[in-house]
This record gives C-alpha cells, structure tokens and sequence, in this order.
C-alpha cells in the first residue's frame, strides 16, 4: 500500500480505496527506481535504507513516490560496499523487486494465501517457475 501525504491511501490491490492504474503503476515504480538509485549512487554519501516496503512510500499531489522512514538507514561512503556485514545495495534492491513483485500482481508479500500451500507471495512465484 502507498500512502499519500495528508490523502487517502492507495493500493496496488483490490482492497485499497483507490486502484492505481497501470500507466500510474508504472510512473511510482519508476519514480521508486530513480529514488533508489540516488540514494545508492547519485548522493553525496551512499545511503542503505534497510527498510523499503510499500508503506514507506509516501506520493506527492502528482503522484511521485518519495522514500521516506530512514529510521534504519545507513550511510557510508568511499569504496565500501555493505554496512553491518548483512545490509547492502543489494539488500535495497531485493526490497525494491518485492515492491515490483506486489505491483505486478497486485498482492501483498505479506498476507498473500493459495488453497495448494501457506507460502508468502515470494514463495508462491519461486514454486511457480
């Protein structure tokens, strides 16, 4: 679910107030994929933000995603490339895939049930190919 400032919310599946669009699907995720990339390369200092999900997604009036809660974020700088030997870039872009993952399928990670099985979504689609 992505949160409008000072809005209702909106959701990428059938149980949020307002079903986004694919053409607005598409605008969020890129705009989620450029802000990761700043964060990663484009700042002054890399930022690991360690906690991206949907819900720390927040949509301006145009509906342009800005990441926000950086409660656990990390920076760092130079050539390092992991803080606290488990967090990475690479963490960040696992979360980010989910992200997409929920988009495409209009599901939540969390919460997500089938009759054949009590896996989350990311399990689901592993099993599935």
């Amino acid at each position: 679910m992505l949160h409008r400032a000072n809005s209702p919310k909106f959701s990428l599946d059938q149980e949020g107030q307002k079903l986004l669009d694919w053409p607005m699907c598409f605008h969020i995720i890129g705009g989620i994929a450029r802000g990761l990339l700043y964060l990663h390369q484009d700042s002054r200092l890399r930022i690991i933000h360690r906690d991206l999900k949907a819900s720390n997604i927040l949509l301006d009036n145009s509906m342009n995603p800005k990441i926000s809660d950086f409660g656990l974020a990390k920076a760092f700088g130079g050539d390092q490339s992991q803080v606290d030997g488990i967090f990475s870039m690479k963490s960040d872009v696992f979360s980010f895939g989910v992200i997409l993952l929920e988009a495409l399928s209009r599901e939540k990670n969390r919460g997500f049930s089938h009759p054949d099985h009590h896996l989350n979504l990311l399990g689901h689609v592993s099993i599935k190919h």
